[in-house]
């Protein structure tokens, strides 16, 4: 079997651009939920998110002129090709020099944007245009329903995923693989992808995942009692904690360019990691409850780890999926447990969701960077807002970070809706 390795990474997070930026925030445990000011996403219920920040995108547009030249005037679908571009040029590498690209793959995990017209956004602009007689005054709801760009289309329609346009802008030939497996999506791009290239499929893949969050996934979640109602942004996303009653919803953005070993070396690439191991079974339990007993949790964890042949003593470190739900939360911990035995208790585990909130199909993607780098600069970053134990939940959810630590391994969960569970194993090379 072929041997798998990560040369180059991109992000786009609520921190702002790169990776070091989304790095050393983490490390710095700052807090990158917010209120939500747009009139688009901000619901009457849940009013926090890990929002991304306005940015100015003309320079970018400016000095990566051909990057933007083919993808859509939609600020939220250009930022995520700043992570491509990032990732791309950390790896050093241009598909359009190459002769033949059948042999690359774009496999990030995306969802179409969301065209709904909402029902409270126009009531809002309608009362703001409304007098005290109750009489509309037309050209100032228009001037207004203008300014919150309400209903305005973008190119980036449903058949047309970043894949398509990340193929067409390197002119990428090779397979593309779009992955919509909920909260796993990003892990289960990067997994299938690591297969692929192992069994000699495909050599290179240009992986991870991308998510904007939009008001009706709010209300969808918020029905099913999986979002917090916590309106303190500082203190509502808490996974682990006693006190923890639901999930933030995030938006953002990880790429990873994943290789051949061989042909990394042969064309002298920067190799960050290897990638070792891949599991993914399914709970077969309820449409979003995990199942209590962590069973398909606790074999996708074994499967990664006997993929990569590696003992569980040999983990150092776990990125937790860490959502700060109930029962996510404690299953991921009885998965743990399943599979490590009394290691489990010297294995420090973190959240990264602890301060960017949920950005579902971009989540493990992003997680996966942070396992990347841990490895490479031998720190963990804390769990923001672990303030009380749990009972049930007794491990060490590394609540005063960053730590220094000495990896070799480093393992990624993540599980979706569905009981979809994703477990990765990063290596240091």
């Amino acid at each position: 079997m072929r041997r798998v390795v990560v040369t180059g990474m991109g992000a786009v997070t609520p921190f702002g651009f790169g990776v070091d930026k989304f790095w050393h925030s983490l490390l710095e445990s700052k807090n990158g939920i917010s209120t939500v000011k747009s009139p688009q996403l901000r619901g009457d219920i849940v009013k926090i998110a890990g929002c991304l920040p306005e940015a100015d995108l003309s320079h970018h547009k400016k000095q990566v002129r051909t990057l933007f030249s083919s993808i859509p005037e939609d600020d939220n679908v250009n930022s995520y090709f700043l992570a491509v571009y990032e990732a791309m040029t950390s790896a050093g590498l241009d598909p359009r020099e190459m002769h033949n690209t059948d042999h690359i793959a774009p496999c990030i995990a995306d969802r179409k944007l969301n065209y709904i017209e909402y029902v409270d956004s126009y009531a809002s602009l309608l009362k703001q245009a409304t007098d005290e007689h109750g009489k509309l005054d037309e050209n100032r709801y228009f001037l207004l329903l203008r300014e919150a760009k309400i209903g305005k289309k973008t190119p980036f329609n449903d058949p047309d995923s970043i894949n398509h346009f990340l193929a067409r802008q390197y002119n990428i030939t090779g397979p593309q693989l779009s992955v919509a497996t909920a909260c796993a999506s990003s892990n289960t791009a990067i997994g299938e992808a690591f297969i692929k290239i192992k069994h000699g499929h495909i050599d290179i893949a240009i992986a991870g995942g991308a998510y904007h969050f939009d008001l009706s996934s709010m209300i969808g979640f918020t029905r099913i009692g999986a979002m917090t109602q916590n309106p303190d942004p500082e203190t509502a996303c808490r996974p682990f904690d006693l006190n923890r009653d639901g999930f933030v919803m995030g938006s953002g953005c990880g790429v990873m360019i994943l290789e051949e070993f061989e042909l990394a070396k042969k064309r002298g690439a920067s190799i960050l990691c290897e990638i070792r191991g891949y599991g993914y079974f399914s709970d077969a339990y309820r449409p979003t409850d995990p199942d209590p007993e962590a069973k398909a949790a606790s074999q996708t964890i074994k499967s990664c780890l006997d993929l990569a042949q590696v003992n569980v003593s040999s983990v150092g470190y776990i990125n937790a999926h860490g959502t700060s739900t109930k029962m996510n939360d404690l299953t991921e911990t009885i998965a743990i447990k399943n599979v490590f035995k009394e290691h489990a208790n010297h294995i420090p585990v973190s959240s990264t969701k602890s301060m960017i909130g949920h950005s579902i199909l971009a989540a493990a993607a992003l997680e996966g960077i942070v396992c990347i780098k841990s490895i490479n600069e031998g720190t963990i970053h804390p769990t923001r807002n672990w303030m009380h134990r749990d009972p049930a939940l007794d491990l060490d959810y590394v609540p005063d970070g960053p730590r220094e630590v000495n990896l070799e391994y480093a393992l990624s969960n993540s599980f979706g809706f569905g009981g979809q569970n994703t477990s990765i194993l990063y290596a240091k090379i």
